[in-house]
């Protein structure tokens, strides 16, 4: 067992009701083994830290699916490092389509986020604004005659 706080340690239990949660969640990092001594509401993570996880939420915009298409432009990033071929009579190794294959999933993360931004109507183009033209540029709180300029 690792020393707090060596590893990845995350608060325990998980919240699911917060954006670290959630994103555990949805990941799947919800293994964790308590620290020796035991640190009271800290374990470790299997995967990742709290703090990682509030970076690539961060990176995302606050987004748990575009923060989770960070993780694995990160993960692909890693692969593509380790990107190599081995062959050994007759075993054969192919690690150089895994870098793709996490981008492709990094995608489709991002196409859910995106998805679920327009559900929500945050992409939504329209701008409302006055068409009467105004003859004062002060602000309303500025403007020593309040707008009868």
């Amino acid at each position: 067992m690792a020393a707090y706080p060596e590893g990845n340690p995350g608060v325990y239990p998980l919240d699911p009701n917060t954006p670290v949660g959630q994103f555990r969640l949805t990941y799947g990092d919800t293994d964790s083994v308590p620290y020796d001594p035991i640190e009271p509401g800290f374990q470790n993570y299997e995967e990742l830290s709290d703090a990682e996880i509030e970076r690539f939420l961060s990176q995302g915009g606050d987004s748990v699916p575009r923060g989770i298409g960070y993780l694995y432009l990160a993960l692909a990033g890693q692969a593509a490092k380790q990107s190599r071929t081995i062959k050994d009579y007759d075993l054969s190794v192919d690690l150089t389509r895994r870098a793709a294959d996490l981008r492709a999933i990094a995608q489709m993360w991002f196409d859910q986020a995106d998805d679920d931004d327009d559900s929500a109507g945050l992409n939504d183009i329209f701008e409302v604004f006055d068409m009467a033209p105004r003859k004062c540029r002060h602000e309303l709180a500025e403007c020593p005659s309040r707008c009868r300029c």
